[in-house]
């Protein structure tokens, strides 16, 4: 602030309490002053509420179209939880199987060896290696020659032609 005084005084007087008379004043004014007179004739008539038939249906059927979306909703996602739990538990059981098919997979591949179905042929079912007396070679070489011939008795439409003009 500036070292001068600006030549404004504070009125300290509305800070000193009140003396008890002029309280007493004031509160007669200000219950004057709050009384609010009314006509008598809207006393007299009390203004019914007109019913708007048309706002009514029509906000009947927003409400009711709103719980029917809502219904709609909250069921479908009552049977989307409901089959992906299905799914879970079918994938599940899939796992499971999965997992049975190659432990079994890896016992017939234990059990199963070449020395033990050789055994098995030649014990169980009297299987005996080839010899070389029962080998039996064929020879290709004489030129060999292959016909293709037709099982069903049809002819085809260019064999038709060709027979039609002898060609």
């Amino acid at each position: 602030m500036s070292s001068k005084q600006s030549g404004l005084a504070y009125d300290l007087s509305l800070f000193e309490p009140e003396p008890a008379w002029r309280h007493e004043h004031k509160n007669d004014k200000a219950v004057k002053e709050n009384i609010v007179k009314l006509n008598t004739d809207r006393l007299e008539t009390p203004k019914k509420k007109e019913l708007n038939f048309p706002k009514m249906i029509a906000v009947g059927l927003i409400v009711s179209i709103a719980a029917t979306v809502g219904i709609v909703v909250l069921r479908n996602n009552v049977v989307i939880n409901e089959l992906n739990e299905q799914i879970h538990e079918a994938n599940t059981v899939l796992e499971n199987q999965e997992n049975l098919e190659a432990q079994y997979q890896l016992r017939i591949d234990r059990k199963l060896t070449d020395e033990f179905v050789q055994q098995y042929a030649e014990t169980k079912l009297g299987m005996t290696k080839a010899n070389a007396n029962q080998k039996e070679f064929v020879s290709l070489t004489d030129g060999d020659k292959g016909e293709v011939v037709r099982g069903d008795g049809k002819e085809s439409f260019l064999s038709r032609f060709a027979k039609a003009f002898h060609i």
